[in-house]
This record gives structure tokens, C-alpha cells and sequence, in this order.
């Protein structure tokens, strides 16, 4: 019995394998990837795991002091287990549990934009483009090449890595496998180059950062990006410039109070009225640079990360859970591509034999040209023939097209939103949030407490929703959830 429990927790969980070419961590140590093979799913998903960055010398020492386990492999287990998108359970990950999973754990630093080796005055190389590329191509013979879809998913660190490479990843893909549809999920990778809370010393501001870090990785961006910012390419970090530029399908998941966002802001926890209202303009920020996103899931709520966490599936807008928004997503996705490949197909097939009916006419006239008794008879017999043989081609050519799109999978494009955006401002007022504690006594905090510890004047909190002050501090949570919620909708 123990011996079959072993057997099955090792199907279930993910097995390391090393690249098959010499593309390294932050140290030199072998890259690689974790991977748990499907026997009847032709889904592939990639994810890109997070962990910020560092962007010189110093930060990059430091970092290897305190996170050495994000710039080398070498402590790197054999076997990796991974809840949410890439968990095997059908119940905690009902729409891809039966996937091909491919973890890629973070160890460059560099955003998975490097491309930069080892220098004598520095013992770090930045390749994180090139292990995301080297990743695909190992993976090809191990499956992909017959798979039918690709999701390049990513949280944090990883989310922004998903955005700078999804397009080089489907151009790879593409040069000999176009039949395998190749679209993004961005988790928490959304961040804004908008100036910070506060400056100290050790921490420069966010845009500072990339900027070192871009020439210090020999950053990779998209060339679609690169050439609408060419004078500044580290823009297109920041992801609601690199959105409009992206010609590949990408859903995006953004807390509108994203931790790892304030603490890029310099701005805490916040205590004070003026944190207060620096975080509740971020929000508002976020929130505006989603206007033109098509397919986005932006709940009011502080924390960071979301796919590989156990309990995903609860996070809900507007009774939707992001597990089920991004399924609709993608179906709408890989059918509306499924569409794009056949109408191109038809069209291919329909219009070469057109050159080739031009190019045997001309055969044609050549070749009767010495058979007919008069040049007008010769015209006559011509013609005809010509028609005759054009409208054969026609039909049958038709007829093979008609077979072709009938041979395809047969899929029906979802009717589904695409868009959730939280209408209410304030933070935590999504009843699905994960729940915060109170640092000092490490108990969870409820709505009324939150707001006391953004430094806010509850009596003012009343009048702006048009009760008082009694009325504000005996109302349970759904009661204040729901009437924030109302004044969001007005």
C-alpha cells in the first residue's frame, strides 16, 4: 500500500529536468524546468515563477546574501508540488488539471528579460529570455510539437516575463508548428512607473530600477514595443505601455492594491491619512490604465499573486470566479484563432489553383493553337474548354475546402464578459479578498478596523455614505460591502 501511495504522489507531482544547452542562473549553475506530462491532453501550460529583481551590483550582492535560492539551482529539489493552475486535483483546478504542467522556476533576476553573460567584473549573467526560449525548445520533442494549445502563464516577476516574451515564444513556435495556438495570462505583473510614496537611499523608485537593470540584463523586449519607445525600450516594462503593442491574445490578472506595487512605492503599511490616499490613487491609476484591456480581472483587494495558490478558484467579481473567467477567455481565444487558421486555409486553398488555371490556360492556348481549321473556331474551342476546365477546378476546389473546415474540431465561441474591473474603491470590499491580520496581534482584521488603520475619519467615512456614525459601527460586513458597493455603482 505504501509503495502504491509513493507511486502516485510521484505521478502527481512535478520532476526536474535540466536544459539541454548551457543557459544558466545568476551563478552559473544549470537552468531547468519541472514537468508533469499528460497521456491525453494536448494543453500545454508554461509558468513563469516570480521573485522581483535586481538591477546592479549591490542589489544584486545583496540579494545573493538573503534570496540565494532565486539566482541558483543547485539547492533546487528533484520534485516540485504546485497548487492552483498547475495542481493535477480536478477540484482545486477544474478547467487545466489534466494539462501538460511546466514550472519554470526564477533564478536570473532579470524580469526573464536577460540575455547577458558572466563579465570579468561581475560573476552574474542576466539570461532569463534565454532560458524561457531554450525551455520551448526541449519541450518540443517532448510533446509540444503534436500539442494544439500553449498558455505562458506567470505571477509577479514571472507576470511581466509573460509580456515581454510572448510574442518571441509564439514566433518560435510558429516558424514550423503554427497549428499550436499560443496566447498569455499575466498575474500580478502589472506595475506602473509612477513616481513613489517616498524616497530612501536603498530604495531607488521603480522606473529607476528598470532602467539600470535593462543595460545591466542586456534586456530583451518586444520589437513591436522597442520601436514605440526607441529612445527609452525600458518602458516597455510597464505593462499598460507594452499592452497596446501586443499582437498576441493576453488575459490579465491585477489586485488594484497589488502589495508588491506599495512596497515598489515606498509607501508601508499604511497608518496615515496621506498613505491613505497615495494607495487609494494608485488604485484609481490601475484602474485607468485598463480602459482599452480586453480581457482583465482587477478585484479591490490588497495582496499579490494568485495562480498557484490552493484556494484561486474563490476569488470572485460579480459572482464570476477567475478560474471561470479565464476558461471562457481562453475558449473564445482558441476558437476565434481556430477561425483565423481556417479562414486562411480556405483562402490558400481557393486561390493558388486560380494562378494555376492562369498558367495552363496559357499551356492551353499554345497547344491547340495548331489543331483548329480557322483562327475563329480555335477561339471558340478555346474558351469553352478553358471554362469548362476552370469551373471542374472551381467546385472541386470548393468541395475540398468545404471537407477540410468539416474535419476540424467543431467549437462554439463563448458568450462570456471578458472584462472585470471592481466598481467599488475602496480596498478589501470584494467579499472574496483574501483576509488581512493585524500585524501586532496577528488577528484577522475586519472592514471597519481596516479603514481605522488607513488613519481614516470614520465620522467623515458616515457622511460620504450618507449614514451615522452608530449606524457605521454596528453594521456587519455584507451590510457595508453592499452599501460601499451601491455608492461604487452611482
Amino acid at each position: 500500500m505504501e509503495s502504491c501511495a509513493v507511486k502516485e504522489e510521484h505521478q502527481r507531482s512535478l520532476q526536474l529536468m535540466s536544459l539541454t544547452t548551457n543557459v544558466t542562473c545568476n551563478d552559473g549553475s544549470p537552468a531547468g524546468f519541472y514537468f508533469r506530462r499528460s497521456s491525453s491532453s494536448k494543453h500545454w501550460i508554461i509558468f513563469l515563477e516570480g521573485g522581483w529583481y535586481c538591477y546592479d551590483q549591490r542589489s544584486c550582492h545583496l540579494r545573493w546574501l538573503r534570496m540565494r535560492h532565486l539566482m541558483s539551482s543547485h539547492q533546487w529539489p528533484d520534485v516540485r508540488h504546485v497548487g492552483g493552475i498547475l495542481s493535477s486535483d480536478p477540484e482545486e483546478n477544474p478547467h487545466w488539471w489534466n494539462a501538460n504542467h511546466v514550472f519554470v522556476p526564477y533564478c536570473t533576476s532579470d524580469s526573464w528579460s536577460g540575455q547577458s553573460h558572466a563579465k570579468p567584473d561581475s560573476k552574474f549573467s542576466f539570461q532569463g529570455a534565454l532560458i524561457v526560449d531554450q525551455v520551448v525548445r526541449d519541450l518540443l520533442p517532448m510533446g509540444l510539437e503534436n500539442g494544439s494549445s500553449l498558455l505562458l502563464a506567470g505571477s509577479s516577476a514571472g507576470g511581466t516575463g509573460v509580456m515581454l516574451n510572448l510574442e518571441s515564444v509564439q514566433k518560435l513556435l510558429h516558424r514550423e508548428h503554427a497549428h499550436i495556438s499560443v496566447y498569455g495570462v499575466s498575474d500580478s505583473g502589472w506595475f506602473l512607473d509612477r513616481a513613489p510614496f517616498s524616497r530612501e537611499a536603498d530604495l531607488p523608485a521603480p522606473v529607476d530600477g528598470i532602467k539600470k537593470g535593462f543595460s545591466l540584463w542586456r534586456g530583451r523586449v518586444p520589437h513591436s514595443c522597442k520601436k514605440h519607445y526607441p529612445s527609452e525600450p525600458w518602458r516597455c516594462y510597464f505593462g499598460y505601455r507594452l499592452y497596446p503593442t501586443l499582437t498576441a491574445p493576453l488575459f490579465v490578472f491585477q489586485w488594484l492594491f497589488d502589495e508588491a506595487q506599495m512596497t515598489a512605492d515606498n509607501v508601508g503599511t499604511p497608518v496615515t491619512k496621506q498613505q491613505w490616499d497615495y494607495i487609494h490613487k494608485m488604485g484609481d491609476s490601475l484602474r485607468h490604465t485598463f480602459r482599452n484591456v480586453k480581457s482583465v480581472f482587477a478585484p479591490s483587494c490588497i495582496s499579490h499573486s494568485v495562480l498557484t495558490k490552493r484556494d484561486w478558484r474563490l476569488l470572485q467579481i460579480d459572482d464570476v470566479s477567475l478560474p471561470q473567467a479565464l476558461h471562457c477567455w481562453e475558449q473564445h481565444t482558441i476558437y476565434s484563432m481556430q477561425q483565423t487558421v481556417n479562414e486562411n486555409s480556405t483562402s490558400m486553398l481557393s486561390d493558388a489553383p486560380l494562378r494555376l488555371h492562369r498558367k495552363e490556360s496559357r499551356k492551353l492556348l499554345k497547344s491547340t493553337y495548331h489543331n483548329s481549321t480557322s483562327p475563329t473556331v480555335q477561339r471558340k474551342r478555346r474558351r469553352r474548354k478553358n471554362r469548362n476546365k476552370l469551373r471542374g477546378k472551381k467546385r472541386r476546389d470548393k468541395k475540398r475546402a468545404r471537407e477540410r473546415l468539416e474535419r476540424s474540431p467543431k467549437l462554439r465561441e463563448p458568450t462570456c464578459e471578458h472584462r472585470f474591473i471592481e466598481r467599488c474603491s475602496w480596498p478589501q470590499c470584494n467579499r472574496s479578498c483574501p483576509k488581512l491580520h493585524n500585524p501586532f496581534t496577528g488577528e484577522e482584521m475586519d472592514f471597519i478596523e481596516l479603514l481605522k488603520s488607513f488613519g481614516l475619519d470614520m465620522m467623515s467615512v458616515a457622511n460620504a455614505l450618507g449614514i451615522d456614525i452608530h449606524t457605521l459601527n454596528n453594521m456587519d460586513h455584507e451590510e457595508l460591502l453592499n452599501l460601499l458597493t451601491q455608492q461604487a455603482n452611482r
